[in-house]
């Protein structure tokens, strides 16, 4: 029978691309104890998650039933090494983005991936829904930058902020995840400010919740945080990018040449 079940479902801008890469990068050290699965390997769920956020309806839902339970019944439950899953979009799209202003589709996708993830490996094996978290004025700011540069955003950090503000608060979507899933499953979080300065940074949560012992993780090769922002003061040259004439195409041309300067600079300081 399967050990446990860890899902690590978010949130965006809290850590989640260096733990990812760091699974990425330990995947045959850690497989000898823990099946490893990041969001390649279950596109099509995290796909789902993103339409529903935006979309919640009876057939949107379904088509996270429908994925969740196509990738879930791929694995076998008879495998007793634990099972690792990671990705935020899990929890649906970034708030910023569609109109979203809060995770609302977080515990209802949860909910559903506990039935489907109950229908198949049974009620005795352990379930965690692990969030990684961030301090209100960190979160705005990370996701403001993510938002800024991957969107056409047009509005400065303060109104941001305010029209945002619900998605930052994070516990309380917490407790609505909570709420959901029980008693089927727990749920988990740690603020980035704190695992980051643990031994395997924001991992360390992760390789906790699934028993990993010493001596496989005193073999990881640990990595650099990614997907951090240049203090270069680029957010004030892409807020007038996003608000400049340029076509879609010339402004995403821009953005990239932009950050590939950013990133040469920093390798080179």
């Amino acid at each position: 029978m399967t050990a446990r079940i860890v899902i690590h479902a978010g949130f965006h801008k809290t850590g989640t691309t260096s733990v990812q890469s760091l699974i990425h990068t330990n995947r045959r050290i850690l497989e000898r104890q823990v099946r490893c699965y990041l969001r390649p390997d279950f596109q099509e769920l995290t796909d789902a998650c993103r339409v529903f956020s935006v979309d919640p309806n009876p057939r949107t839902i379904l088509g996270i039933a429908d994925a969740a339970g196509a990738f879930f019944d791929g694995l076998n439950p008879d495998d007793p090494r634990g099972i690792l899953m990671s990705s935020e979009d899990l929890s649906g799209h970034l708030p910023g983005r569609h109109g979203l202003d809060r995770y609302d589709a977080a515990s209802l996708i949860m909910a559903q991936l506990t039935e489907c993830i109950r229908t198949r490996f049974g009620d005795e094996v352990p379930l965690t829904y692990y969030f990684s978290t961030r301090g209100r004025k960190d979160w705005l700011r990370s996701t403001y930058w993510q938002n800024l540069r991957s969107t056409r955003l047009d509005l400065d950090f303060e109104d941001y902020s305010q029209q945002i503000a619900p998605a930052a608060d994070l516990p309380v979507v917490l407790d609505e995840v909570a709420e959901a899933v029980s008693p089927a499953a727990a749920v988990a979080a740690l603020p980035l400010e704190e695992s980051k300065d643990q031994p395997l940074g924001p991992l360390t949560p992760l390789m906790d919740l699934l028993d990993i012992p010493e001596v496989t993780r005193s073999k990881l090769r640990m990595l650099p945080p990614e997907n951090v922002q240049p203090d270069l003061g680029l957010e004030d040259v892409f807020l007038a990018l996003n608000r400049s004439g340029f076509k879609d195409r010339h402004l995403r041309a821009a953005k990239k040449l932009l950050r590939q300067l950013a990133n040469k600079q920093s390798e080179n300081d």
